[in-house]
């Protein structure tokens, strides 16, 4: 078969976040137009579908850290060889000054690298030092996701080769089930992500949801995703008696399907980049409580369109919110007739023709 152009996808792993997510969808849009794929994945957490040959480096993994790393390298390197690929888009977090300076030295060729940048945080994705801000100037491209993350690689580097491709959803890979999930009812409240409090703030979200009269009600907050932070949201559930009310529900292979039984979902972070989890849910027909935080919520809701958009870190406003959205009736059936349709331009089929103008030589 012959192929418009090789692109190799670079992850940390194929699991749990929304950046590996994203990267997974486009070895799907990649290959449905007519690209080689193949994705190297530097650790051995693989439970996304992608489409093709992955090369694992995280297998068979030495317990000593030194050796795992130097072999990691070394794979690295020879992997990156026998691709061979026209292009390779890096997702990684890229914030460890050794480990990228030897891929940089020893494996990356810069004309044939795409980096991601998937957080406004723009140091996870660009290590501190004059170094890589050279490097990075001479990348291929430098992808970033979000206006706001655009605006602050301008603020701070002065690269020349940066373009805005936000995230997308591919609406075919958003299959649902026809039996809902057991024991979640339709006005269930839902938030997905890293439990990872300093950054998603779910501790926040579990005592502002107790302050609601949804709570009083007895209408559920369920929460998908795993993280450092269970034992410590399992320790503040019981705590506060909730353990009725809050349901911790672990990673979930299909989110979809919450998200379609849910009322809607509330996103509440310190910062983001351009996510996920609100593509999706517009997508699936669902509207979404968001703070206005550094980055992405602004470019996806339309307050009182298709969500509501919040003062950013007003937690008492975010209380008020979802209590609104489970008593107005009028205002919620408008957000779920507006949804899908706002969020059309992120589809795939309008981001395949982004992504290709990064492989033109």
């Amino acid at each position: 078969m012959n192929h418009k152009k090789h692109i190799c996808i670079i992850v940390d792993c194929l699991c749990g976040g929304g950046a590996e997510k994203v990267a997974a969808t486009l070895s799907f849009l990649l290959e449905n137009n007519d690209y080689k794929v193949s994705i190297i994945a530097v650790r051995n957490e693989i439970t996304y579908n992608y489409r093709g040959i992955l090369y694992n480096l995280g297998e068979n993994e030495s317990s000593i850290k030194w050796v795992r790393h130097i072999k990691k390298v070394l794979l690295f390197r020879k992997y990156y060889k026998l691709i061979n690929a026209d292009f390779y888009i890096d997702f990684r977090m890229r914030d460890r000054f050794i480990m990228e300076s030897l891929l940089h030295f020893l494996v990356f060729e810069n004309r044939k690298m795409i980096f991601s940048i998937q957080h406004y945080n723009i140091a996870y994705h660009i290590p501190k030092g004059k170094i890589f801000k050279r490097l990075y100037n001479k990348a291929k491209t430098i992808v970033a996701v979000s206006l706001d993350i655009e605006k602050e690689l301008k603020r701070y580097h002065s690269f020349s080769n940066i373009k805005y491709i936000p995230n997308f959803v591919n609406k075919d890979l958003l299959t649902t089930s026809k039996v809902p999930p057991k024991d979640v009812p339709n006005n269930a409240i839902l938030a997905i992500g890293r439990l990872n409090n300093p950054v998603k703030q779910f501790d926040k979200l579990i005592l502002s949801y107790k302050n609601t009269s949804s709570f009083i009600k007895g209408i559920p907050l369920f929460i998908l995703g795993d993280g450092p932070d269970r034992l410590k949201l399992e320790t503040l559930i019981e705590s506060n008696n909730l353990q009725a009310h809050v349901k911790l529900l672990g990673f979930v292979s299909n989110p979809y399907d919450y998200i379609k039984q849910c009322k809607f979902l509330v996103l509440c972070s310190k910062f983001e980049g351009m996510p996920l989890v609100i593509l999706e849910a517009l997508t699936l027909e669902k509207p979404v409580i968001s703070f206005n935080c550094k980055s992405g919520p602004s470019e996806l809701i339309v307050h009182k369109e298709n969500g509501l958009l919040i003062n950013n870190q007003d937690f008492h406003e975010l209380e008020k919110s979802i209590d609104l959205l489970q008593q107005d009736k009028a205002l919620y059936n408008k957000m779920i007739n507006n949804a899908q349709k706002s969020v059309d331009k992120f589809d795939a089929y309008h981001m395949i023709k982004h992504w290709e103008s990064c492989f033109n030589i």
